[in-house]
Parts: structure tokens; sequence; C-alpha cells
């Protein structure tokens, strides 16, 4: 009989203390030796584990089933993504959508309808909208050719001043050796694409022919490559060198160099291009399609809208639950970051409203102020939040703290809210979905269990809900902070899922 059901079949005549510290029955300490010769036989040690299970109905137990190091502060990994989930849901509300507008002088704007030029800026304010790609603001610029505007003469300016600071500073370290990667996407409130773009590598014998999607015709691409007899599948798109130049016929030169396989075809999404020449192809390359006029090249600089300005065009994005379906089930790391820098700017916002009475001045860091906000939330919901360090709320961080008695409690209130449901919806599911699909997929445990994944290369975590064979749901949190953690922990952590399952 495995562990769990030993205490399970205990829960009547033990009243489920058995596991809480201060019990010192002969059951229970065997129960929890048994607990730990497990977590050994994985190859890690008991202090590199957490577990938490206990019912999702608060009147049913007082305390959890199983509780080990309950209180230990740990690495959340992507798991933490569940607070910023469920504090997203409940503060922006499940209506909430993204945005992004196209904005011009009232009185320029009037003018340029008759005679088709807009002599003074366009301006694109971004408000942290996570779904404007390419299409979106082709979408944005269509509206505006339909207002009867031709020429953007007075060029375009780009306005990222919703977060602050409004770009990411350049001089911090990389997470790890792939800052390019999507997931180590950094956003602000006028990402684009969540600045990827995809480049085709594609080498013969002797060459290298370069290409990009979208096919920007202002961009040049220079392959500098030295052609090696490698193995394709083994060329990492990171280690290439950027060299990136401005011509002064406003065209942008991406020179590559490093070192490719011969006959190798290679496509991957990355930050190829900076912010800046990102924009500036993308607003050129769709104007010109529109039929906008593209005579002199498009001027586009950083500035702030005018308070005068007025809405030409807008694009919204999917409300945010339809967005966490896609944050939680893959993890997305840059979406969950941009929902907490939305949850900074409506902490300031609400801050600076009441500067005058606050006891301390309002946090100028939309990511510091996601954190005080988070914390506030938490405490007045009688929710434990000692010694959790937010960070950047995706997970993806050396920083980010929280236990796995907070993560649970954090389930078991959200499982009694109005947008419980969004929440729980949103999560992988064994053996079926998102980044549990090919987890526990012969198990007891498929499609019975919605569980928030999370990996860093020292650990690994599952959060979220366990339904047992009479369809009960169960909360289950687990985290492992170890070296090797991921190829150790997972499969302890599916293993107990599936014990859960079975109760």
């Amino acid at each position: 009989m495995d562990l769990f059901k030993q205490i399970f079949r205990l829960m009547p005549f033990c009243s489920l203390l058995l596991w809480l510290s201060g019990c010192a029955s002969q059951p229970g300490a065997q129960l929890r030796q048994e607990l730990i010769q497990q977590i050994q036989a994985a190859g890690l040690q008991p202090d590199q584990v957490a577990l938490v299970v206990m019912p999702v109905e608060p009147g049913h137990l007082t305390r959890p089933l199983i509780a080990h190091n309950a209180d230990l502060l740990m690495q959340p990994a992507s798991t933490l993504k569940l607070l910023t989930s469920a504090v997203a849901l409940d503060q922006l509300g499940p209506l909430w959508r993204g945005e992004t507008e196209l904005l011009a002088n009232p009185a320029d704007l009037t003018q340029a309808r008759q005679q088709g030029v807009l002599r003074q800026p366009l301006f694109v304010r971004g408000k942290g909208n996570p779904d404007l790609d390419y299409a979106a603001l082709s979408f944005l610029l269509a509206q505006l050719y339909n207002e009867g505007v031709r020429d953007l003469q007075g060029g375009v300016v780009l306005d990222r001043s919703w977060f602050h600071p409004a770009l990411p500073d350049p001089a911090t370290p990389a997470f790890d050796e792939s800052p390019r990667a999507r997931y180590n996407h950094i956003p602000d409130a006028l990402s684009l694409n969540q600045q990827m773009v995809q480049l085709r590598l594609q080498s013969d014998a002797n060459t290298v022919r370069l290409s990009t999607l979208p096919a920007f015709t202002n961009l040049e691409l220079s392959a500098q490559l030295r052609l090696t007899d490698s193995r394709c599948d083994q060329f990492n798109g990171q280690l290439l060198q950027l060299n990136e130049q401005t011509l002064p016929d406003g065209r942008i030169r991406l020179v590559l160099r490093g070192e490719f396989p011969r006959h190798c075809l290679h496509e991957e999404d990355a930050a190829w291009l900076s912010q800046e020449a990102q924009w500036q192809l993308s607003l050129q390359q769709f104007w010109r399609q529109l039929g906008g006029n593209t005579t002199t090249p498009l001027q586009v600089r950083h500035g702030q809208t005018p308070a005068d300005a007025v809405v030409v065009a807008q694009h919204f994005s999917r409300p945010l639950p339809q967005l966490l379906q896609q944050l939680n089930k893959n993890s997305d790391n840059g979406l969950a970051r941009t929902l907490a820098l939305q949850l900074g700017a409506q902490f300031q916002s609400v801050q600076q409203k009441n500067e005058q009475t606050a006891e301390k001045p309002a946090a100028t860091d939309s990511v510091e102020a996601a954190e005080q906000m988070v914390k506030s939330w938490l405490i007045q919901r009688q929710l434990p939040a000692e010694g959790l360090v937010l960070d950047n709320g995706s997970g993806l961080s050396r920083q980010a703290r929280i236990s796995a008695s907070q993560l649970a409690a954090l389930l078991q209130y959200a499982w009694q809210q109005p947008w419980g449901l969004d929440l729980a919806s949103s999560l992988p599911r064994a053996g079926t979905d998102g980044t549990l699909q090919n987890r526990m997929r012969t198990s007891v445990a498929r499609d019975r269990a919605r569980l928030k994944t999370g990996t860093l290369r020292n650990g690994t975590g599952l959060a979220g809900y366990v339904f047992d064979r009479q369809q009960r749901p169960w909360i289950f949190v687990g985290l492992v902070n170890a070296e090797q953690g991921v190829a150790k922990g997972r499969p302890l952590l599916d293993q107990w899922v599936q014990q859960v399952s079975q109760f």
C-alpha cells in the first residue's frame, strides 16, 4: 500500500493530526518517516522538499492532511504565476483587456482627414497590451489610413510611459546565456510581438542565406558566418554575435557573426532586433503595404502623449481569462511579467491619488509597486505573506520566494471566489495539455489534476488541484529546490499527484 493511502486510511482515527508538528503518535511518526524515505530514495534531502496536501473546502479540515516543510520559503519557479494570476483576476477583473492607442493632435487630425498629411507626430501609446503583435499593429495603422491619412510627415512617437521605468535597464545582467529567447522577454508598455522576429538560416556547402518573418524590405541581412561540419541539430543561435546599424537612408543592417553548420536549415523566433529597429521596420513596412507615403524615412522616436491628443485607433487584447489560458498552460513568462507590471501601475495610480495622506511615498518602480500591491492584497484577505518575494511575478527569478503553505492558502481562497473557475481552468491538465501534456499520460491522474508546473535549473514544482476517485478536489503543492532538482524531483512529485488522485 502506498504512503498516501496509508495516511488516508488513518484519517478517521487520528483526526488528521498525524502530520502536524507536536503529534507524537507512533503511526504518524512512521508515516512521516516513510515520506522522508521516499524523498531520500529520489536522491534528495528532506530539507530540499516542501509538500502540502489538503482539502479544498476550508470547513472540511482546519489543517493540512500532509504538511512537510510547509512554511519553508523556497524558489517556486513558475508556480509563482498562480499568485500573479489570482491577484490579476481579483484586482483587474475578468473583463480586463490590455490596450494600445494611436493618437494625434485634434486640429492636425482634422486637417489630415481632408489633406491626407499628418504634420505633427502620430503617438503610439502602450498600456501593456500583451496581444500587440504584427497583425495588431497593421490593424491599428489601417484604422488611421481609413481616416484619410496618407503621409506621416510629423513622424511617430512611441509612448511607453504606462510602466516605470519605460524601458528595462540595458545594463541589467541577463538571467542566463539565452537573453534573446522568448522565455527571457522583458516586457514594457509597448512591447511588439514580445520583440520576437523569426530568423531563417539556410546553408549549402559554401554560403548561408538569411531571411526574416515578417519579411522587412528595409532590413539588410549580412551573414559573416564561418561554415563548419558540426551537426545541424546542435546549433545554438544564442551564440551568434549581432551587430545592428542604422544606414543613412533609414534602412537597418543586421550583421551575424559566428559559426553555422553546412547543409543546415535553422528557424528561430528570438529578439534578433533591438526594440527601436523592430518598431522602425514594422511601422515603415505596414504603412507602405497599406499605401501610405514612405518617400522619406519615417522618423520614429520616444516621448509622451500630450494631454490634448485624441484617439484615432485602438486595439484591445483578449480578456484576462483567455490570456491566463496562455499564461498558465504554456507558462508564458513575458505575459506574467506584463500582468505584474499592470498590477504595479494600478497600485501606483492609487498611491499617487492618496499621496498626501500616505505614510510613505508612492513607489516609482512598477515592479516594486506590484510587490507592494500583492503583499497588501494577501494581508487584507488574511492570507500569509511573511517572507514572500514576488520579484517580476513570473517565477523566472533567482530571488522569488514563497512557501508551500502560502501557495496552498492562495489556492484555497481562490476556489471560493467568483473568478476561481477562471484560474483553475487555466492550469495544465495532467497528461492532456500545456506543460503537463507529456507527464502522467498513462497514469490514473491523467485529466484528474490541474496543476501549474515550475522549472528552473535547480528546482521544480507542482501546485494546483487534484481530483480523487470520488471527484473531490484536493489542493496539492510540491516544491523541490536542489541541484538536479528537475531530474530528481519531477518523478517524485508526479508519483505523489498520482497517489492523491487515488484517494
